[in-house]
């Protein structure tokens, strides 16, 4: 099965651009960060790539009607700021299997290599489960130059060994393979399984300082700060109830 595949953008005109990825992940946070920065940036859609096979199997109803199954899965934008072209790569999903996730990263890579992009970003999460507001954001990349040069703008390096799971990661992998400098960012993310604010806020602000340029972050600011007032309400009931428990029964 081959991926539908399209991209509208003259090679002659676009010259070493910057590519920002993220697709859903824990806490949709990659996702809701380069949807920010598409927005604000005032980014074109360019392309797409329809490949139905690689989304969930399954369909959706509404007061018992089915709803056409969607084709288009990932999307490519395109901006000019400050004379500087950026491509953004973003989606509504990750394909279900390790093979599909190595094809399209691959494909995907093959395809932006041609415009000789001077680096990719990719944005994604990394899990804590203490919940806090004043998140970090960490990272990795493909220099130990670039690694270092993220310090700068608060970004701390991931120590030890680990492991990037998904598309966000893959991106970094082949681009490297490529011969193309990348990086990954990861937001602090306490809701793993639902939507977080508070992360997709923390990697805006920090590609905003990588990149040198101006990002109005008050829509996102409006939904952290309500997303914390929410949680920080239910954390605290449920303290509240974990304490009440641990009282027990006195006769």
């Amino acid at each position: 099965m081959d991926l539908e595949f399209e991209i509208r953008i003259d090679r002659e005109s676009v010259k070493n651009p910057i590519v920002i990825a993220g697709l859903p992940g824990m806490g949709l946070t990659g996702k809701q960060a380069v949807d920010h920065l598409i927005e604000e940036f005032r980014a074109k859609k360019v392309g797409s790539i329809k490949a139905p096979f690689l989304s969930s199997p399954v369909i959706t109803t509404n007061d018992g009607l089915v709803a056409d199954m969607v084709e288009e899965l990932f999307t490519f934008y395109y901006a000019r700021v400050n004379g500087q072209d950026f491509i953004f790569f973003t989606g509504i999903t990750q394909p279900p299997s390790p093979e599909w996730q190595h094809n399209l990263s691959r494909m995907v890579v093959e395809e932006l290599s041609g415009y000789s992009p001077s680096i990719i970003y990719t944005l994604a999460a990394t899990p804590i489960y203490n919940y806090k507001w004043d998140v970090s954001v960490y990272g990795v990349a493909t220099k130990m130059e670039i690694l270092e040069d993220l310090k700068f703008y608060g970004v701390i390096p991931m120590v030890g060994e680990g492991v990037i799971s998904g598309v966000n990661g893959l991106l970094i992998g082949y681009g490297k393979r490529m011969g193309i400098d990348g990086v990954v960012l990861m937001g602090e993310t306490y809701l793993t399984t639902g939507r977080d604010y508070i992360a997709p806020l923390a990697l805006v602000r920090t590609m905003a300082r990588i990149l040198d340029v101006e990002v109005d972050t008050s829509k996102l600011e409006k939904l952290a700060i309500a997303f914390h007032e929410e949680i920080s309400k239910t954390l605290t009931r449920k303290k509240g109830k974990e304490d009440e428990d641990s009282l027990g029964y006195i006769s």
